[in-house]
């Protein structure tokens, strides 16, 4: 077969031509230090490296989710933790404005410092995360959850959602407690449901009326009993006489006291019970003369410290001859005596614990969890990197390689090239 110059010179310059694509080729993947620049490179390899970088993505992807939820659910925890800190003020204010010996002035002072702490929690209730959504406001974060009117009653305007995040192909973590759940759903021991704003106003109006209020009243040996009755219903309380004790629960419609005196006569109390001024006063007297006590009085209806309070029995220590002996004694319901509160503080203090350990559960689930997917992300780098980085050293020597073959070939077509007959004819 006869080859012509023509088709030799093509034939190098397509061989030269080809030379130079494998050396722009090694030149690319020597400057962007990957092994695969294009797919024509590897198209095995670029379908796996395809699939690889998209799971990477995704493991990114549950890895952020599971940074926010650490973040949010930290902050719940330190909100929680403040929130705490505020009952425990409470709880030492509560004990502090028990002491009897308190003016009225000093048990003020001590109520307006309840304020404070209202508003302190109101703050809390109302934490946003680093994104300004609102911690407690279920799936309704742009909404300030809890909001307070002109008479300090706080309302929830969020919802019950808890918002959950992807953390892995299979996991949804929970990273939110709705308001509602954390300062609202709170059921004391006596089984009456109150709200940490709630149990705040319960505590001032305990001490605000506290001056004007006893928890038990006392008489030497005749007291007389009137009674404010603006909740109609079974009033119970306990009345102490000498060493004996009896616990007595009455319907009472009004201010006649008739079915009072006929249980207490019928009572072993060593009392004799008599009515006066239209049934409306009832005078007890114990036959030795000794103290007659009245306590734990509770009325139909009123399961919270009261403002004003709107029922309650007065208690006035008389003589033989009936007349007055100091002042006289209020009675009102159980729950607007500051030891009613002292309970609640621990119910609230339970519930916040209850719900910072819920926290601190998916806290640490969320630390794992992000532990988990950054190791398997550095598992699949590993993969992408064995995959798609260049062996520079290896490249440079092909490279070094392929420019000498360029060289050398440049140099036989030139010289091949040159070559004449005539040159051979002598």
């Amino acid at each position: 077969m006869k080859i012509s110059s023509k088709l030799f010179n093509e034939q190098q310059l397509n061989l030269l031509s080809k030379q130079m694509e494998n050396i722009q080729s090694v030149q690319s993947k020597i400057a962007s230090g990957k092994n695969i620049v294009f797919a024509s490179d590897d198209p095995v390899g670029a379908v796996e490296l395809s699939g690889l970088k998209d799971i990477n993505s995704k493991v990114g992807q549950y890895i952020n989710n599971a940074e926010l939820s650490l973040s949010r659910l930290q902050m719940m925890d330190d909100t929680l933790e403040a929130a705490k800190n505020v009952f425990i003020r409470c709880n030492e204010l509560a004990i502090q404005a028990a002491n009897d010996v308190l003016a009225p002035s000093d048990r003020e002072s001590i109520a307006l410092e309840f304020d404070e702490l209202k508003k302190e929690l109101l703050s809390l209730a109302n934490t946003t995360d680093s994104t300004g959504a609102h911690l407690f406001s279920g799936f309704k974060t742009k909404t300030t959850p809890f909001v307070m009117d002109s008479t300090g009653t706080v309302t929830y305007e969020g919802d019950r959602g808890v918002i959950s995040l992807a953390v892995s192909e299979s996991r949804m973590l929970e990273s939110t407690i709705d308001g509602g759940t954390v300062f609202r759903d709170i059921v004391t021991s006596d089984g009456v449901s109150t709200d940490l704003f709630e149990a705040v106003d319960n505590i001032s109006r305990s001490i605000r009326t506290a001056s004007s209020g006893v928890e038990a009243a006392k008489a030497p040996g005749i007291a007389k009993i009137n009674l404010t009755n603006e909740d109609p219903g079974t009033y119970s309380f306990t009345i102490t006489s000498g060493s004996k004790s009896a616990d007595f629960s009455i319907d009472i419609t009004g201010a006649d006291l008739s079915d009072l005196r006929t249980a207490i006569n019928a009572a072993d109390l060593d009392i004799t019970a008599t009515l006066e001024d239209s049934n409306t006063t009832l005078k007890l007297t114990n036959t030795f003369s000794q103290d007659i006590t009245m306590s734990n009085v509770k009325i139909p209806g009123i399961t919270k410290a009261q403002e004003q309070p709107t029922s309650f029995f007065t208690f006035q220590p008389v003589d033989a001859s009936g007349n007055s002996l100091g002042n006289s004694q209020t009675l009102y319901d159980f729950d607007q005596t500051i030891a009613s509160r002292l309970d609640e503080m621990v119910t609230i203090q339970n519930h916040l614990a209850n719900q910072r350990a819920k926290v601190g559960a998916r806290l640490n689930s969320a630390q794992r969890q992000t532990d988990i997917m950054r190791e398997r992300q550095q598992l699949i780098n590993k993969d992408i990197s064995e995959l798609a980085d260049a062996d520079l050293a290896e490249l440079v020597t092909q490279l070094q390689s392929q420019l000498t073959s360029q060289e050398a070939t440049q140099k036989a077509f030139v010289r091949i090239s040159q070559l004449n007959l005539f040159d051979h004819i002598g």
